[in-house]
């Protein structure tokens, strides 16, 4: 059931990353490190978080324990776009080979014990939360983001 689930959710979501990247092809290289005010995340942090943590969730999920998300140090775009790619794809290969048995263990993580199935289902969510940060941050820098409904592109 959850193993159907969760095929369902990302294939959903392997548009939805589509979208997501060309948002983060738009971002001019010089405003990587844009942040709209000195306590939040740049742009290039956001998008580090969102595919870090995706690919962290799948690994929780293969290990059955609490996985760090990487912290890599990011440049320029091209640095940017590549680790998005790598994360992306290791994250959806990893989800490729879940069992239903590993989805259903429990996995401990910030003080909680939860169904392993959850974490990729927080990452579903954490992408859509922080995709919107990056919609804000374009436009506060005079960009007009890609349609988040353009799945044909």
């Amino acid at each position: 059931m959850f193993k159907q689930m969760m095929d369902g959710k990302f294939g959903y979501f392997k548009m939805v990353h589509g979208v997501t990247r060309r948002m983060v092809e738009q971002m001019p290289e010089d405003k990587l490190g844009f942040r709209p005010v000195p306590d939040v995340r740049s742009f290039s942090e956001i998008v580090v978080h969102m595919y870090g943590f995706l690919d962290s969730s799948m690994q929780m999920v293969k290990q059955g324990k609490f996985v760090e998300d990487p912290n890599p140090a990011i440049s320029s775009r091209a640095e940017l776009l590549k680790f998005v790619d790598s994360q992306f794809s290791k994250a959806m290969a990893t989800l490729d080979t879940f069992t239903e048995e590993e989805l259903i263990k429990p996995l401990e993580a910030w003080g909680s014990t939860f169904e392993a199935w959850k974490m990729p289902s927080f990452a579903y969510d954490e992408h859509w939360h922080h995709r919107g940060s990056l919609t804000v941050y374009l436009r506060l820098n005079g960009i007009t983001p890609v349609m988040i409904y353009d799945y044909q592109h």
